[in-house]
C-alpha cells in the first residue's frame, strides 16, 4: 500500500534515497494515512473505497435518500476480501524480506 501511495504522489519506492529523502516520504505517508480520500487513509480506516468528505457530501446530496446513502457510505460497505491466515501472512512478508535491499 506505501508502494501505490508514493506513486499518486508522482514518486516511487526506488527514488527513496537519491529523488526523495526519507524523511520526506515518512511525512507523505503520514499525511496520506490521515487522508481518507487516499487508498492507505481508506485501508487504515477500514473503509471500503478511498472518499474525500467533499465527495461523500457530494454523493448524499445527489441521491437525496438517507437511507441509500447510508448503504453506499464507504464505512457501511462489506469488503468481501479474502483474508489471509497466518502461514501465508509469514510466507509473503518472508518474499517481501527477501526483496528489500538497502544501499548507501
Amino acid at each position: 500500500m506505501a508502494a501505490r501511495t508514493l506513486r499518486a504522489f508522482g514518486v516511487g519506492i526506488s527514488d527513496l534515497g537519491d529523488g526523495l529523502l526519507w524523511g520526506e516520504a515518512k511525512l507523505l505517508l503520514e499525511g496520506a494515512a490521515e487522508d481518507t480520500s487516499t487508498l492507505l487513509g481508506a485501508e487504515l480506516a477500514g473503509w471500503a473505497y478511498p472518499a474525500s468528505t467533499l465527495e461523500l457530501l457530494t454523493l448524499i446530496a445527489q441521491l437525496g435518500n438517507e437511507k441509500a446513502a447510508k448503504k453506499l457510505m464507504p464505512w457501511a460497505l462489506p469488503k468481501n476480501e479474502p483474508r489471509a491466515d497466518a502461514a501465508e501472512i509469514a510466507e509473503a512478508q518472508a518474499a517481501l524480506d527477501e526483496g528489500l535491499i538497502f544501499s548507501s
